[in-house]
């Protein structure tokens, strides 16, 4: 299957697993990056990402375990391989 063909939709409860270090992380919520700055007054297009709550043995001894990625970039990340996607519901 090739995956720059097929549409890949992302929703809350999804879970991504990294491939090179097989830690996995929940998308808990999407977000408008631009909408709450001085920016929103134009019309510009909206940038979503994604907060992901990540969990695994490398982050035991991290307090942060929330990190947001921009979800074009998500996207590239399961379609080059470096993310396994398993979709929640």
């Amino acid at each position: 299957m090739d995956l720059y063909t097929v549409t890949i939709s992302l929703d809350v409860g999804d879970i991504v697993v990294d491939s090179a270090t097989n830690e996995s992380g929940i998308l808990s919520r999407r977000i408008n990056l631009l909408e709450n700055s001085l920016v929103s007054d134009y019309d510009l297009p909206g940038i979503n990402a994604w907060e992901i709550l990540w969990s695994g043995k490398a982050l035991v001894d991290s307090s942060i375990r929330m990190h947001v990625y921009t979800e074009s970039g998500l996207i590239n990340m399961i379609r080059e391989g470096l993310l396994q996607l398993y979709k929640g519901n």
